[in-house]
């Protein structure tokens, strides 16, 4: 028999062997025992049994001695013996063989052909031995059989789960363990019809037909209408005598397992509803943290103007750059702010071809003047000129600049001689590699494990979430973003970001 279907419950059931000897009934429906067809000599019983074995005992012995011997029809007495031990135990088996083997020795005394006494004596004990061997294998194998039976109805009937025999064609009720007596609430005029109307099943599979295994064995869902619980319902062809439309059916009661996965899938989804407000919580946050910085470049820039516009020998040259500037950093702003409203609406990421020397060279530049007033040196080394990337150049340039700004909070501390920052860009592994390094206190090791947790930080007046949206920002182009210790001092964080060719 097969498991069944997604619990994996074993089907096993030998009805035609289990069902022929009593077991415990259940009230208004055919017990185990007495629903299925039962061998003739079961229906027999022991004062039956024990009359027809004594009949045929007769009968052979006065065939045996009519015939004067010469057949030696003794052997015959194996059967009515073997019968006396089935149906009415060891003691009738034992009783059978000894009466047939005494009937035996009176009968044939006087015609025996031994010379001597002895050899006629040997036969009777051999006789004897072999009738009693076959009386207690007889009934020891009837014991066997019946223990083994009786441990299994005594599972079927105790299962938690309900079990019950219905004939198809006759829509009748062969057998219903308690169980499935508990859930129909009823035990008379119980129809297998009539039973499963109380159910309806649930639409997993579409309309197409279950499928079946090799053993003809299938799974469906079922949801009570009367109690709502829900049910596994395994149904599968059995032997039962000469009925072909008998089928075995098994209902495993899931409402548990069905209102977890219920649970579940609300959890996720509540969970999928946090860690997206949560999500526009930190960008609604790092908006101004993010626009800071064009913001301030546009005020370093017009307060330049407005010094050039006070001096006496007006330079409209270096103005006309300086509001240049300003412009720049002013488009700058509005595309940050239109990149960020994009990424709220969950909006996919705009990538493009773009170059990845070209994305530090802008993130230096806007940086410049934070650089040149902490009196940072940048180090740029580009070991792949021509390395281009598909990835929104806004986003990328966003996240180069949280890091190198990162890099000067970092050093300033620092003394003035030893405050550089290294950038460098290579290609390996199909990925461009990003870093950015500082000589910077560095990191500790509760650093390293939170650093690009929302919220934390290590500076005295950081929100924490320059990191933690520079890392989603990695992520959202298929790339990855990690910090580590630098080789003598600071800290290095790469970023790595797939290349062109590579790009999902």
């Amino acid at each position: 028999m097969p498991r069944g279907g997604k619990l994996g419950l074993p089907l096993v059931c030998r009805p035609a062997q289990l069902l022929q000897h009593p077991v415990r009934p259940i009230a208004g429906t055919p017990s185990l025992a007495h629903a299925a067809p039962q061998l003739p000599i079961d229906r027999l019983g022991p004062r039956r049994g024990m009359l027809l074995a004594a009949a045929a005992i007769l009968l052979v012995a006065g065939a045996d001695y009519a015939t004067g011997y010469e057949m030696r029809l003794s052997v015959l007495h194996l059967a009515p013996i073997a019968l006396a031990a089935w149906t009415a135990g060891t003691r009738a088996g034992m009783a059978a063989a000894l009466a047939a083997c005494l009937l035996w020795l009176l009968s044939f005394k006087s015609g025996n052909i031994y010379r001597q006494q002895a050899y006629y004596f040997w036969e009777a004990a051999v006789m004897l031995c072999g009738f009693l061997t076959v009386a207690w294998l007889s009934a020891r194998l009837r014991r066997a059989l019946s223990q083994a039976d009786e441990r299994f109805s005594r599972v079927i009937e105790e299962m938690r789960a309900a079990v019950y025999v219905a004939d198809a064609r006759r829509d009748e009720m062969l057998y219903a363990n308690p169980e499935m007596l508990r859930i129909a609430d009823t035990a008379a005029g119980l129809s297998p019809s009539a039973f499963e109307r109380q159910f309806e099943r649930a639409a997993e599979g579409g309309d197409a037909a279950p499928e079946r295994d090799a053993a003809g064995f299938s799974s469906a869902t079922l949801k009570s209408q009367r109690g709502g619980r829900w049910y596994l319902m395994q149904d599968g062809p059995i032997p039962w005598g000469s009925n072909p439309d008998v089928r075995l059916r098994v209902l495993t009661d899931i409402t548990e397992r069905r209102n977890a996965e219920l649970l579940r899938e609300k959890h996720l989804e509540v969970m999928h509803q946090a860690a997206q407000l949560t999500t526009l919580a930190e960008i609604a946050a790092t908006l101004a943290h993010e626009i800071n910085q064009p913001l301030m470049v546009i005020a370093t820039y017009t307060d330049a103007c407005q010094r050039l516009l006070d001096a006496p020998r007006i330079d409209r040259a270096e103005i006309a750059r300086a509001l240049g500037k300003c412009h720049a950093q002013a488009v700058r702003a509005a595309s940050i702010i239109e990149r960020l409203r994009e990424f709220i609406r969950q909006r996919q990421h705009r990538p493009a071809p773009c170059a990845a020397g070209a994305v530090v060279a802008e993130a230096v530049a806007t940086l410049r003047p934070q650089l040149d007033a902490a009196g940072i040196a940048v180090d740029f080394a580009e070991t792949a000129p021509e390395l281009e990337l598909m990835a929104d150049r806004i986003l990328l340039t966003q996240v180069l600049v949280n890091l190198i700004r990162n890099a000067i909070d970092a050093m300033r501390d620092t003394p003035p001689e030893e405050r550089r920052i290294a950038l460098a860009v290579a290609a390996r592994d199909g990925e461009a590699r990003f870093a950015v390094a500082d000589h910077g206190p560095g990191l500790d090791a509760a650093a390293r494990e939170n650093i690009f947790a929302p919220f934390f930080t290590t500076k005295p007046g950081g929100l924490g979430l320059g990191l933690a949206i520079c890392r989603s920002v990695a992520e959202a182009h298929g790339g990855r973003l990690w910090a580590e210790e630098a080789p003598a001092r600071g800290a290095v964080f790469h970023l790595a970001i797939p290349l062109k060719d590579t790009a999902p």
